[in-house]
């Protein structure tokens, strides 16, 4: 979580209710008042030890300070995880960090993406920031920062989510992102989300994961809800699941008295957002220092894994799990040549195409072309940056997803 000194705070909690842009997009989202079976299965199957070696690992580096040489080794185990699950596609998004004082290369961001079967071009995001920080000394790499809770925490919830949704298919594409260089001033997130809203890229929904395993003395396992207003709607299917699954549970509207977090990134550039937190008057004392550990500041597994449980539930219902078996779905017919392609590629069908949609690896939609039931096109892909793009096709029959190799 980034801290504010005392006069930034005080013009924070002035304004941010009201700076927050504009939606982009308007979405309707599901109301829950019931378990959806195969989601409590899901949920079930989320794991505190898991949850606990994820942690355990991450604040064993010496530092995950965003300019240490440590930060390196952290991303690219963060992508070798998301590899493992077999996701559609692992992308490291680039970043400078823009701050006197900071070197501008740092690690990238880290993005696993499972792309939808019916709506690609509509984002379920749910994403933690990855690096700590501990401000006791002038070099980066000596300087002890663990940030178990602060937020290894968080990133061991997004990690468990997607280890138990990547197994499924989903309607809606789900990015499952690990940030850097958020206690800097969420400058990874940032750049990420502007970019987002620059190409217009429909991300309907992102939830946060900031510190959720410290629990005072004397309480109960219980959630704070960060948001504004004008996303209400996107937190009354939170609250559902909450009130569905488990409730027992207290969950409640609040804002933090200090500091920020990545669901703001995306708040000031359209998007809905929400920040699930340990407790805005009673977290961990203990972040941003030697202490922040396993036993001291991540002092209850059980509410790490409610946090992550919480979390699976509420992108699974938002994402629109698929129940149908794959034989029950349609199949269409797409060829594609050349494939890899440089300046044009021919798309092939027998159904009839009517509509083709080109994204890149970030989910931004690089070019649509509507057709009137032919058979076959040639698409331009002239300007193209070589890399995987994603095809999404609509024919007469159905919908079909294609990967496209540009040279």
């Amino acid at each position: 979580m980034n801290r504010v000194v005392l006069i930034g705070l005080i013009l924070v909690m002035g304004v941010c209710g009201y700076a927050q842009a504009p939606h982009i997009y308007e979405h309707t989202y599901p109301i829950v008042t019931q378990e959806d079976p195969e989601i409590r299965a899901l949920m079930d199957a989320v794991s505190a030890d898991s949850i606990e070696a994820t942690i355990a690992h991450l604040s064993a580096y010496h530092t995950r300070r965003c300019d240490s040489r440590y930060i390196y080794e952290v991303q690219d185990w963060l992508v070798g995880r998301y590899q493992s699950l077999g996701l559609d596609t692992v992308v490291l998004h680039d970043f400078k960090i823009e701050k006197p004082g900071f070197p501008e290369e740092t690690a990238d961001n880290v993005l696993g993406i499972q792309w939808g079967t019916k709506t690609p071009e509509e984002f379920v995001i749910c994403g933690a920031h990855y690096d700590s920080w501990n401000g006791d000394g002038a070099d980066p790499d000596t300087i002890r920062s663990p940030g178990a809770d602060d937020n290894a925490s968080g990133v061991a919830g997004i990690w468990e989510t997607a280890r138990l949704l990547s197994q499924h298919k989903f309607d809606r594409t789900i990015i499952y992102a690990n940030w850097n260089a958020e206690e800097l001033g969420l400058i990874g997130s940032a750049v990420y989300a502007k970019e987002c809203a620059d190409q217009r890229m429909d991300i309907v929904g992102y939830l946060n994961m900031d510190m959720n395993g410290y629990l005072s003395e004397g309480s109960v396992i219980h959630i704070h809800l960060v948001y504004v207003d004008q996303d209400s709607l996107f937190a009354n299917l939170f609250y559902d699941v909450c009130h569905t699954y488990y409730p027992d549970m207290p969950v409640q509207q609040n804002w933090m008295p200090y500091g920020d977090s990545d669901f703001s990134s995306f708040n000031r550039n359209g998007y809905p957002a929400l920040h699930p937190f340990e407790d805005v008057y009673a977290s961990s004392p203990y972040i941003h220092t030697r202490q922040d550990v396993l036993g001291v500041s991540v002092n209850n597994l059980e509410q790490s894994r409610r946090f992550a449980q919480v979390n699976l539930g509420v992108v699974a219902h938002l994402a629109g799990l698929s129940h149908a078996d794959v034989g029950e779905q349609d199949f269409v017919n797409i060829c594609l040549y050349p494939n890899p392609a440089t300046d044009a590629v021919q798309i092939v069908s027998d159904e009839g195409l009517q509509q083709i949609s080109i994204c890149n690896l970030m989910g931004q939609q690089i070019k649509t072309l509507s057709l009137n039931g032919e058979n076959r096109c040639t698409v331009s892909t002239s300007g193209f940056a070589s890399g995987v793009y994603l095809l999404r096709i609509s024919t007469v029959k159905g919908i079909s997803n294609q990967r496209l190799v540009i040279k």
